[in-house]
């Protein structure tokens, strides 16, 4: 083999190599800018805080399936709150305050404070002067139930007050007696079962409503003085350096055909 002929196999061999390092640079900060991306949008993403809110308002928990898996699911202890209208309603507002603009805005102290000040009394404001619409009325099956339990509860309080008595109880005797004591009175037991359920709703209503306080609030912070921004800032020009360095790296040292000449 020649002299030039060496040279050429050489050559090709060293620039074969050099193609391939690149391609896998490449390839490297390819997928090292997915991944800050990536990042960029789960820091931004805020559907998973307006998701939990909206589960909330709509009285669900979240529970184990049985399969190592979390999913909201209706409450059997608690009560749903709000009528779907109020619902929305909140919902409309918490989407005004939670999301990316607001991430991504500069607030100083004061103005979080303003802000906050203005959300709680329009909601506030909202609460009183249209609590009929916002929260849930009880249904007439709901009132159904409520006032069979009642009776049922009743029952056992006779049943066990004649047996005191040292008397033999009737219980089918009994629940007539209640039933004739109820004639006439249905519908104000219905409109009483109403008013109790929706005192019991607004009393919920506090604990409710601090929680989409707290959500809006520390939404509010992540802007203060535009820390989120500046976060997301730091991450693009971190993974512009990290970008340019196996470029710079291939200059500083000429590459490796540099290499290879500087040995011969």
């Amino acid at each position: 083999m020649t002299p030039e002929e060496y040279d050429v196999i050489m050559g090709n061999s060293q620039l074969s190599q050099q193609l391939g390092m690149q391609q896998n640079q490449a390839q490297q900060q390819l997928l090292f800018q997915e991944q800050e991306r990536g990042l960029a949008e789960e820091q931004l993403d805020v559907e998973e805080i307006i998701t939990r809110i909206h589960n909330l308002l709509q009285g669900k928990e979240l529970k184990d399936n049985g399969q190592g898996v979390k999913e909201w699911t209706d409450s059997n202890n608690g009560i749903k709150i709000l009528s779907e209208w109020g619902i929305q309603r909140v919902m409309q507002t918490v989407r005004f305050n939670i999301n990316k603009n607001t991430l991504l805005s500069n607030f100083d102290e004061g103005q979080i404070n303003r802000m906050m000040y203005h959300f709680t009394t329009e909601l506030n404001d909202l609460i009183l002067l249209k609590y009929a619409k916002l929260f849930k009325e009880t249904s007439f099956e709901e009132c159904q139930q409520v006032i069979n339990d009642k009776i049922a509860e009743k029952e056992k309080l006779r049943y066990f007050a004649i047996e005191l008595m040292g008397l033999v109880p009737d219980k089918k005797e009994i629940k007539k007696e209640l039933l004739r004591e109820l004639e006439g009175r249905i519908e104000y037991e219905v409109t009483k079962v109403r008013e109790e359920e929706l005192k019991e709703r607004i009393k919920e209503y506090g604990l409710l409503l601090w929680e989409i306080e707290s959500a809006v609030y520390a939404t509010l912070n992540r802007a203060l003085g535009g820390k989120e921004r500046e976060t997301l800032r730091r991450h693009a020009n971190f993974t512009e350096v990290r970008a340019l360095q196996p470029e710079m790296l291939q200059k500083g040292k000429g590459g490796m055909m540099g290499w290879l000449k500087g040995s011969q």
